[in-house]
């Protein structure tokens, strides 16, 4: 959720929002960065402007981390998206979700249920997944 747009003189769009932990070493700022293109795509998209600059301001360390998108970026990140998006279609129609492990899964409550851990996930919702299917329309 974008915390504020600012609007300038000159009608220039800036979008800030704010975060409560500290900020990302370098090689951790893909998903800010991310972020930051998708609240750009998102205010191009519905307003028909695409901001001159998007900030993440993390108040635990004070630090700005700053993205300054172009039209390009629009469009790259829609065929990201659609690209994502198709992923998530296919694997609704097979029923395969695969599993990826991290060092994240050493503090995941649902090991029984994965099968990189050897557990059986349960049977997909019909009417969730239908549902889901919704979301991009």
């Amino acid at each position: 959720m974008i915390d504020r747009v600012d609007r300038a003189a000159d009608g220039a769009l800036r979008v800030v929002d704010y975060k409560t932990g500290k900020s990302p070493a370098p090689r951790f700022q893909d998903g800010a960065i991310f972020q930051m293109r998708f609240y750009a795509a998102a205010l191009y998209l519905s307003r028909g402007t695409l901001p001159v600059r998007t900030q993440l301001i993390f108040l635990k360390d004070g630090r700005t981390l700053t993205y300054d998108p172009v039209a390009e970026d629009v469009d790259s990140l829609a065929q990201e998206l659609d690209s994502v998006w198709s992923a998530i279609e296919e694997r609704l129609d097979t029923g395969e979700f695969e599993p990826r492990t991290s060092r994240l899964c050493d503090w995941c409550h649902f090991k029984e249920f994965c099968p990189a851990f050897g557990g059986m996930p349960p049977q997909m919702n019909a009417e969730g997944a239908s549902h889901l299917r919704t979301a991009h329309s």
